[in-house]
């Protein structure tokens, strides 16, 4: 059943959200030093999505290594962009999301070790050890994946591994 949301000051609420962003970039938080390119990536997703524009997704594989816009988000959730690994058994072209592990290269409450997994991008800067954020499972939009030359994926080896870390997070089994 479809229920018209009352259109009463939508637009000034648009122009209040905008003073309040403004105010969040001139805080100077450092999360939010990149507030004004993920509003505006985020509002040309809209568009698009509002101009009914439909495109076949890339389809990805479980345990690819992709690069995402986490975007700016609220309180500890994950902003600003990560790899992650896709954790999906059964994605296709025709889904518009997929359910992602993220990774970082901070240490810390419920990471899992996984080695320098992300060395095989042949760039110094991922030569370190990498971390499986295993509380911040999340699933986004395709719409936040950025296209990469190269496609890696990570071991059999490792997808148990985290298969079993998250299996202990989210449930009483050891």
């Amino acid at each position: 059943m479809y229920t018209k949301i009352k259109e009463e000051n939508q637009i000034e609420k648009i122009y209040i959200s905008c003073e309040n962003y403004k105010k969040a970039y001139e805080s100077k938080y450092l999360k939010f030093s990149k507030l004004g390119n993920w509003l505006q990536k985020e509002s040309a997703i809209f568009r698009k999505e509002s101009n009914n524009l439909i495109f076949t997704k890339p389809n990805f594989k479980r345990g690819e290594i992709i690069k995402v816009n986490f975007g700016i988000n609220i309180g500890s959730e994950l902003s600003n962009t990560h790899f992650a690994i896709v954790l999906n058994n059964d994605d296709n072209n025709m889904v518009d999301n997929i359910t992602v592990l993220p990774l970082t290269s901070k240490k810390g409450y419920r990471r899992l070790n996984l080695g320098n997994l992300l060395s095989v991008f042949n760039d110094d800067k991922y030569n370190k050890n990498t971390y499986a954020l295993i509380t911040q499972i999340t699933t986004i939009s395709k719409e936040k994946v950025f296209k990469l030359s190269t496609k890696y994926s990570c071991s059999n080896e490792i997808l148990n591994l985290i298969d079993n870390e998250i299996v202990k997070f989210l449930t009483h089994k050891k």
